[in-house]
């Protein structure tokens, strides 16, 4: 991400209509920021990225009204329990079951940002029918298989000015990268039946580049690629109204 794109205190990020829920998963307790907003249209499902915390997506809230948000914490993030082992991908795209199921979200869009897009993937092709749409937040077709060798880098990462150290437990970061293995996506996007956005910046530091954006293409001819005028891979911190001139047309296509 872009590092120069700070912002001085987590709370100043939570919209003031949402408020704290705890959903269980499992063994654990995922924290959740749901605005509880009654809408005839589809909600809204947040998935943040590796390190992010989801009172940095509370502002979507109250930019998206007439709709009801969700954002989740990822395990081990935020104020989500951050059990010792369980990060798997299959244990990520459980969380979203769990938060789907237990705050009746019926057939959401599924908004998504770096590694939380290959959860929302495999959501969206576990439960085909069950969901609206899926917004990819400048990310490819794949669970991304981790490296031990790139956990000191991820460490030392910084995200919106916080290092990723500083953002969650160490042995988390250990732990999603132990537990993670390449699932490639890309032959089976054929299979999701929902509007696909695919968000990108123009900035170096974007991992959508041309090339694979005509991946995405070739792989699912009805995919929206949209670009993010000024933004790297964080898609919104320069220029929020940027993002959202996006988002929010895809989302009201839909519904």
């Amino acid at each position: 991400m872009d590092e120069e794109v700070a912002v001085a205190d987590w709370g100043e990020l939570e919209s003031g209509d949402m408020a704290s829920v705890f959903v269980g998963s499992g063994d654990i307790a995922l924290h959740v920021l749901d605005n509880h907003r009654e809408s005839a249209r589809p909600p809204v499902l947040v998935i943040p990225g590796m390190g992010e915390h989801a009172t940095e997506y509370g502002w979507l809230s109250g930019r998206l009204r007439g709709r009801r948000v969700v954002v989740v914490d990822v395990r081990g993030r935020g104020r989500s329990d951050a059990p010792a082992t369980g990060y798997a991908w299959a244990d990520h795209i459980g969380d979203l079951r769990a938060v789907a199921d237990t705050l009746g979200l019926r057939r959401p869009v599924l908004v998504a940002f770096s590694r939380g897009s290959s959860y929302a993937l495999g959501y969206a092709l576990e439960r085909p029918d069950a969901v609206a749409g899926l917004v990819v937040g400048d990310y490819q077709a794949r669970h991304v298989g981790l490296p031990e060798s790139v956990v000191e880098h991820q460490l030392r990462m910084r995200i919106r000015g916080r290092t990723v150290a500083d953002r969650m437990p160490e042995h988390v970061v250990r732990a999603v990268a132990a537990e993670s293995v390449e699932v490639p996506l890309w032959d089976r996007l054929t299979e999701l039946r929902c509007p696909v956005l695919v968000l990108r910046g123009d900035r170096p530091s974007t991992i959508v580049t041309d090339d694979l954006a005509d991946r995405w293409r070739a792989a699912l001819p009805s995919v929206e690629i949209a670009t993010v005028t000024g933004a790297g891979h964080d898609l919104w911190s320069r220029d929020r109204t940027g993002y959202l001139a996006h988002l929010v047309p895809f989302l009201n296509r839909i519904g």
